[in-house]
């Protein structure tokens, strides 16, 4: 009896010095978490209570996790809650404080309690539920007490997956799915077509996957400098997703409360749709186009003619079909980086000008994009373009996914004209970009767009008004695919930067901390996405060098620095390995040219946190 006695209090005392010191690590950052005394015991005889509407998706969802990540196989029930203690509730309720997607997680010694007005906040609900049981539980494990107040910032919190310029299977989708949800991310834009590949079966046009979901090997060269196909070589690299596989993706994200935006990209980006029925191209007859799909980044005349009647009948089609599929309110038609040499040439298009009075070739675009607009709307569905839809006379209802930055600035003219408006910055959300120094990542655009970007960017901009700034619907991350040929390189591009674009479009900015952002990583989230087989890329543990040769004294000056906060440089200039032992930067200093700096990021323990940095200073 004095055993369980001690084991009881020993339990009791471990928890109220867990809550005292426990640290947020919560991602995205909730509203508000108040860390109580005591804490919850979840074990084998612990009894789960589901809504019966909600238990055909949820249950699957939240047995699986558990056994998973706690080894614990629970009971779990849809009748009312019919005992006193060691109980995990969902309850649907009506509460104004709770907004959609919203809920309340509170957790006391005797049960666990999730509460929510839809489906959305009780599984939103549960992965934080998830993110407070501690890493390596096995079968008996200690939560907390707390109380997590939580609703979202935006309704639109997105991920792009560009899966034309490398394909990805169902399977490797669904994985990213189940951890995008994971994070509360809730839109999955699925880029399905492109020059380099069409990836989704349309049953009236099966040439677009027979022909138009393969391409020419390339893959040794690098993605600029390829040279176009002949219609003799194999075609061995693509793939494409039966409508079928479609709608099982869209069934397994729909369970994790993400919606699946399709995007056909037309006119420009159609290589690939070109190169499946030429007759949709500007020219008849002869011509010394290329009719192969691209294998990489050069494609010209991957335009679809806007002239002919018979394009439009085309995609009236293929939306028809989308449309059918997909059961979300929006298709993405792309409209953006239309090359129109052809148009001025094409007596199709040309015509049309004149018969409309279009002024230019920019006007001939707004003509087609609103033409693709009636396509839509005409299927009971909101159309989605990039922001050079808003050229020319635009294309009042739809909805603008405002990327470019600098010259264009239509993340204030799409709000400030009344579009709905999607937030996706190249300069902050695309990240495609590499994450690290550039000659210490894997190949890809020599530009860098670090972690620390992405989660300090604020998505709508400070010249908006309130009213204005209403029109924002939300913020959107972008994985184009031209240097991620692997599952392994694609999840390592995403992973953490997705998490950071997750908090952005979760969390409020008041609640927002780089610091706090970076220790979750560090100390939570790292280790539960390597658990869950994620290759994530630790590249905010680099040190970034710039140096200069003084030519003058015969001198190199250095600059070191890291993107995180609280931890040491050291370094070396001799080849050696630096360690804490080393030089400690504390400054910019200077050295002989040509030696071989090495530098690394390390921790209070003396532990290296990233790679070495390893640059000859010449």
């Amino acid at each position: 009896m004095r055993s369980i006695i001690l084991t009881i209090l020993f339990f009791v005392l471990t928890l109220n010095v867990w809550a005292q010191d426990q640290k947020n690590t919560f991602i995205p950052q909730p509203e508000s978490v108040v860390f109580q005394d005591g804490g919850f015991k979840l074990n084998a005889k612990t009894t789960v209570f589901i809504p019966k509407a909600y238990a055909k998706a949820l249950q699957p969802i939240l047995v699986e996790k558990l056994e998973q990540e706690v080894g614990l196989t629970l009971e779990v029930k849809t009748s009312r809650v019919n005992v006193n203690s060691n109980y995990v509730a969902f309850k649907k309720v009506k509460d104004a404080s709770i907004d959609a997607e919203g809920y309340v997680l509170e957790v006391t010694p005797t049960n666990i309690l999730i509460k929510a007005t839809d489906y959305a906040g009780l599984f939103n609900g549960f992965q934080t539920l998830r993110q407070a049981i501690p890493l390596g539980a096995s079968t008996e494990t200690a939560i907390p007490s707390m109380l997590v107040q939580d609703n979202p910032r935006f309704h639109w919190r997105a991920v792009l997956f560009d899966v034309s310029r490398h394909f990805q299977t169902v399977d490797f989708i669904k994985k990213q799915l189940d951890v995008l949800s994971a994070y509360k991310i809730n839109t999955f834009h699925w880029h399905l077509t492109d020059d380099q590949g069409w990836r989704i079966e349309i049953k009236k046009y099966p040439n677009l996957t027979k022909k138009g979901a393969w391409r020419a090997e390339r893959d040794s060269i690098h993605w600029w400098s390829r040279k176009p196909a002949t219609a003799e070589e194999p075609k061995p690299i693509g793939g494409f997703y039966t409508q079928e596989e479609i709608k099982e993706v869209i069934a397994y994200a729909k369970n994790r409360n993400i919606d699946v935006i399709p995007e056909i990209d037309v006119p420009g980006h159609s290589k690939a749709l070109v190169a499946s029925y030429p007759e949709l191209f500007c020219y008849d007859g002869e011509t010394d186009a290329n009719f192969e799909v691209a294998v990489g980044g050069k494609a010209p005349d991957n335009a679809v003619c806007a002239g002919k009647e018979t394009t439009y009948a085309f995609l009236e089609d293929v939306i028809e079909e989308v449309a059918d599929l997909f059961p979300s309110k929006y298709i993405h038609i792309g409209g953006d980086e239309c090359n129109k040499s052809n148009w001025k040439k094409c007596p199709h298009c040309q015509s049309v000008m004149e018969e409309h009075q279009l002024a230019d070739e920019e006007e001939l675009q707004s003509y087609f994009i609103q033409r693709m607009n009636k396509i839509v709307t005409a299927q009971k569905k909101t159309m989605i373009g990039w922001d050079e839809i808003l050229s020319g006379k635009g294309a009042k209802g739809a909805t603008i996914m405002a990327w470019r930055r600098g010259k264009h600035t239509p993340e204030l003219q799409a709000p400030r004209e009344g579009y709905p408006t999607i937030m996706a910055s190249y300069l902050h959300s695309y990240i495609s970009r590499v994450q690290g120094p550039t000659f210490m990542e894997p190949e890809g655009p020599n530009s860098v767009l670090p972690l620390s970007e992405v989660y300090n960017h604020e998505p709508i901009p400070s010249e908006l008004t309130e009213e204005e700034a209403s029109s924002v619907l939300g913020n959107e991350t972008c994985l184009w695919a031209e240097f991620t040929p692997t599952a392994s390189h694609f999840e390592y591009m995403l992973y953490p930067r997705t998490l950071a674009s997750a908090e952005v479009s979760w969390s409020q900015p008041k609640v927002k901390s780089w610091e706090r952002f970076q220790y979750a990583l560090q100390n939570s989230h790292f280790e539960r996405l390597e658990r869950d087989n994620i290759n994530v890329a630790k590249s905010m543990f680099t040190v970034y060098p710039a140096f200069a040769i003084d030519q003058l004294h015969t001198e190199a000056i250095v600059y070191l620095e890291t993107e995180t906060v609280g931890f040491d440089i050291y370094y070396t200039v001799d080849g050696s390995e630096p360690t804490v032992n080393s030089n400690k930067y504390e400054s910019h200093f200077k050295t002989k040219p040509k030696n071989l700096l090495k530098a690394g990021l390390f921790n209070e323990a003396g532990e290296l946190l990233g790679k070495i940095t390893e640059i000859r200073l010449k």
